[in-house]
């Protein structure tokens, strides 16, 4: 009896063994809204959390170089190298330390615009799917059509014309409709494919598992942008840069190393050190002219994609206006099912048209009022338009 028990039990968590895996493949479709991939995205980014900790380290140096100093110097304190050199060592631990939150809020940034990039990405992945999706049916739908007229001895070897002066269907005709299925079907293969990839790096980025189908409630809209004056604009990204700001940083940051050296006795001859800050100088002007011209390019880039935008709208109408007269027409018998179906591929391409430029209007509208965040994106910053 106790033997028999066993074997059941052994049985039993062998069928186990076998359905747990698959049960575990199954891939996992939580909501997901745009808001919520940002914050698992910041929440789960190991870079992110590198540079939180290199706060509390630049913090923990400047508390102990200021534990090292017990009043500021003044001018009519006397020279003191010992004291000088605390002053100059407090200086520069505390332009490290706000020079580290700078840089966090930066990265904060890019992990931010890298979230957007991914979700949109999906989105638009997904609206591919679904053009190829109707071009495999429309294809098979015309092959069905050309096979349909092979067998009813409606083909010859060569185009023929009937007494109408129209042409029957060929051989050549059925071959090339085979054809066109199997190019339609590579296609979609591709295109759910390339949704795949979507899906894995959003996981990745969000902390999800790769085989995961996150269900993306938030769809892509296009709000144009409100600019009242481009050279406001300009300013008010140059004064908020930590690109900027870092790279002018860096000249006080030299400034007080020499000072520290200096009253540490280590002498560095004046032509040099004062060559070295002007070098500091100029990559500092040159970062900002840098971040000028992208805001200004940019903001023509923004302008075109919204003319661009307002002709797809067009199209999408003038494709959507179609498939409701295809349809009328099929329900009264003067069009073909084919003929819907061909309205509907023209309709959902129109649409992955408006998602692809809305997608694209969106990266570089956050990236025209932060210019900084993708050099601080995991994904390396590409555009929409091009990923």
């Amino acid at each position: 009896m106790i033997k028999w028990i066993l074997s059941i039990l052994m049985a039993a968590l062998a069928f186990l063994s076998v359905l747990q895996p698959a049960m575990a493949g199954e891939p996992a479709r939580p909501e997901l809204s745009l808001n919520k991939a940002i914050e698992m995205a910041i929440t789960q980014n190991k870079a992110l959390k590198k540079a939180e900790l290199e706060i509390k380290r630049t913090e923990a140096l400047r508390d102990e170089a200021a534990d090292q100093l017990d009043f500021t110097p003044t001018g009519g304190s006397g020279y003191d190298p010992q004291v000088e050199a605390a002053w100059a060592s407090l200086l520069q631990a505390d332009l490290t330390w706000r020079m580290s939150k700078k840089s966090y809020d930066a990265r904060l940034d890019g992990i931010t615009l890298a979230a957007c990039q991914q979700y949109w990405n999906v989105l638009k992945a997904q609206e591919n799917v679904k053009v190829k999706e109707l071009a495999v049916e429309l294809a098979r739908l015309e092959l069905q059509k050309s096979q349909s007229a092979y067998r009813l001895g409606l083909t010859g070897k060569l185009n023929q014309s009937n007494a109408a002066g129209g042409t029957v269907a060929s051989v050549k005709g059925l071959e090339q409709a085979g054809t066109d299925v199997a190019k339609a079907e590579s296609e979609l293969a591709a295109a759910q494919n390339e949704l795949d990839k979507a899906y894995v790096k959003l996981n990745q980025l969000v902390g999800l598992h790769p085989g995961d189908r996150p269900v993306l409630v938030d769809k892509l809209e296009f709000y144009p942008l409100q600019v009242s004056d481009l050279d406001t604009e300009v300013n008010r990204v140059l004064e908020s840069s930590p690109s900027v700001w870092l790279a002018e940083q860096e000249v006080t940051q030299k400034k007080y190393t020499a000072d520290l050296l200096w009253a540490r006795g280590q002498y560095t001859p004046y032509d040099a050190r004062q060559a070295e800050m002007e070098q500091a100088e100029v990559d500092a002007r040159s970062v900002r002219d840098t971040v000028e011209m992208q805001v200004r390019d940019l903001y023509h880039t923004l302008k075109s994609l919204e003319e661009s935008y307002k002709s797809a709208e067009q199209a999408a109408a003038t494709a959507g206006e179609e498939l409701k007269e295809k349809q009328v027409m099929y329900r009264l018998g003067l069009a073909t099912r084919a003929d819907v179906l061909a309205a509907e591929v023209n309709l959902a391409g129109a649409n992955y048209t408006l998602t692809d430029l809305a997608a694209q209007y969106a990266y570089n509208k956050m990236v025209f009022q932060k210019p900084w965040a993708p050099a601080y994106s995991d994904t390396g910053g590409s555009s929409p338009g091009g990923m």
